[in-house]
């Protein structure tokens, strides 16, 4: 089965250029091109794809806030940046609210189609001169407590103010489940000061 891929750039000769040359790959199935951020949302939440091609700039909401909501709506879903640009502390920026990867659009075909094969075997694909280690130390708490993808989830509707049952019912968990995860995000997160943990949220785009 083909991978579904929805592409988000408001440039049409860009997007239906990129829709073309991945539909040429036996991996991949192009269903949906959005051509307003606006309409990114709407449109994950109709055509559920497996990954997600996202421009760095847009008019409207630019691509880190598209990531943000993206990523609040489903934490594991799968994001990767396809950028004019390689700026270090742009894609660290990307990095630390969780996408996958980040291309450039000068990348030849051959290696954009493994880049995003590697993504949906599970591995990150950025440039070379990005490494993890790099990162400003307010950048790399998300990388650093590595919460799991449910907690990341959890903690989003204890953002929004949810009690632990009104989350066990929105997830289909249990309540023993849901308070057994807020029991170690705590603990992970117990060493934060109260503006580090700010920053850690708003870095997941999370906040309330």
């Amino acid at each position: 089965m083909k991978t579904k891929i929805m592409i988000i750039d408001d440039h049409a000769l860009f997007n239906d250029g990129l829709a073309h040359i991945i539909s040429q790959s036996t991996s991949f199935q192009v269903v949906k091109q959005v051509y307003e951020s606006k309409n990114a949302l709407y449109s994950y939440q109709m055509y559920r794809p497996d990954l997600i091609l996202v421009d760095y700039n847009m008019p409207e909401t630019d691509g880190l806030e598209v990531v943000r909501q993206l990523k609040a709506l489903n934490a594991s879903c799968k994001i990767v940046v396809i950028s004019m640009y390689a700026d270090k502390k742009e894609i660290q920026r990307f990095m630390a609210a969780g996408v996958n990867g980040y291309i450039t659009k000068t990348t030849p075909y051959q290696q954009l189609i493994e880049a995003l094969q590697a993504v949906m075997m599970g591995k990150n694909v950025f440039p070379d001169h990005i490494q993890s280690k790099n990162l400003p130390k307010n950048d790399s708490f998300q990388l650093k407590i590595q919460l799991t993808k449910r907690e990341v989830e959890i903690l989003r509707w204890v953002e929004k103010g949810l009690s632990t049952g009104e989350i066990a019912d929105k997830l289909t968990l249990s309540y023993y489940t849901v308070e057994t995860h807020r029991k170690n995000i705590n603990a992970k997160l117990k060493d934060l000061s109260r503006m580090d943990y700010q920053q850690f949220v708003d870095q997941l785009g999370i906040s309330s």
